[in-house]
């Protein structure tokens, strides 16, 4: 069962998905569905946006590697 200490803060607080890629975000190669979106938003901290090919684009150039890592 999980409590309210199991709450990922920065997702309930902070509008992490941008609807648009800014220049400095480090642009990945994978697709992500539904399931790597979930994903990103739980285990990530960072600012993220998915764009209609729907390969997600991060900030942090750490974030982008290990998202790739994980579903690449």
């Amino acid at each position: 069962m999980k409590t309210i200490d199991d709450i990922n803060l920065h997702q309930w607080f902070v509008d992490r998905e941008l609807v648009w890629t800014p220049d400095h975000f480090i642009k990945c190669t994978t697709p992500a569905n539904n399931e790597a979106r979930a994903w990103i938003l739980e285990k990530l901290r960072g600012r993220f946006h998915i764009n209609p090919s729907f390969c997600p684009a991060f900030e942090d150039s750490k974030e982008a590697m290990f998202y790739e890592l994980t579903w690449g």
